[in-house]
């Protein structure tokens, strides 16, 4: 693992500054793929972690000062690495690098018996206050699962714990719309974008009656899930060659 605290290369993270913002929770990051020595994205994660910022009335490190710091610790690294970002509300703000353990483990979901609220301040915002995220996690790991799978109010599916999910279905593949309470996710951006993926919403019911299902995040891209619940999903090929077109277009473009 490398680190970069305010700017500055630290190689004792016992260093790390008194940060009461850090302790409540109070700020925002980013998880951002690196390959190689380069930054996939950068551009959208910044324009996001910039609205993020707005949204809590929270002032964030210039874009070319992260960058930097990204760069410094980028140096020399071969293959995929997970960067993180954060802005703390106190003016703190970290970065770290670290290796990207791959597995050939499909994930697994289960529904959350909580909702999440889509008109909370926090909605569609990637905060450092990251416990109902890791709940769904911890939840599902304890029965066997990989993650979990949120509902809002309105019962409307809207995200796991740590991705966004997509469904296919009669050929056509369907993302939660923002207004379900989901995170404006980037690799999510880049598919709708430039893929034929389209936002919507949908039930437990239906997520469960589709043909196929997919997680999408910056760091694991697109995924097939291999189960829900007690329903097994095969193979699917759209969704094969969907994830083989996306890996191939973000191996193609650095800012995408």
């Amino acid at each position: 693992m490398k680190l970069l605290v305010n700017g500055k290369v630290v190689t004792e993270p016992l260093t790390l500054p008194f940060s009461l913002s850090f302790i409540r929770g109070d700020g925002l990051f980013e998880t951002i793929l690196g390959i190689d020595e380069k930054i996939i994205a950068w551009q959208r994660h910044y324009e996001r972690l910039v609205k993020s910022a707005e949204k809590l009335l929270i002032t964030i490190p210039a874009k070319i000062d992260i960058e930097v710091g990204i760069n410094q610790l980028l140096k020399g690294v071969i293959g995929k690495s997970r960067i993180r970002v954060a802005a703390l509300a106190d003016g703190n703000w970290l970065v770290v690098v670290e290796p990207v353990e791959s597995s050939d483990k499909l994930p697994s979901l289960i529904k959350m018996n909580q909702v999440i609220n889509s008109n909370s301040p926090l909605s569609g915002v990637k905060s450092i206050s990251y416990g109902q995220s890791m709940l769904a996690v911890r939840t599902a790991q304890s029965r066997g699962y990989s993650d979990g799978v949120y509902l809002n109010e309105n019962a409307d599916v809207v995200e796991t714990g740590s991705a966004n999910i997509i469904i296919l279905k009669d050929g056509k593949f369907i993302t939660p719309a923002l207004e379900s309470g989901c995170l404006p996710g980037i690799t999510r951006q880049m598919l709708i974008k430039d893929f034929a993926v389209t936002e919507g919403l949908f039930n437990w019911d239906q997520l469960l009656e589709s043909d196929a299902v997919f997680l999408c995040s910056s760091i694991r891209l697109l995924t097939p899930v291999a189960k829900v619940e007690d329903k097994l999903f095969e193979s699917s090929e759209l969704g094969v060659k969907l994830i083989g077109e996306f890996d191939q277009h973000i191996r193609s473009k650095i800012e995408v």
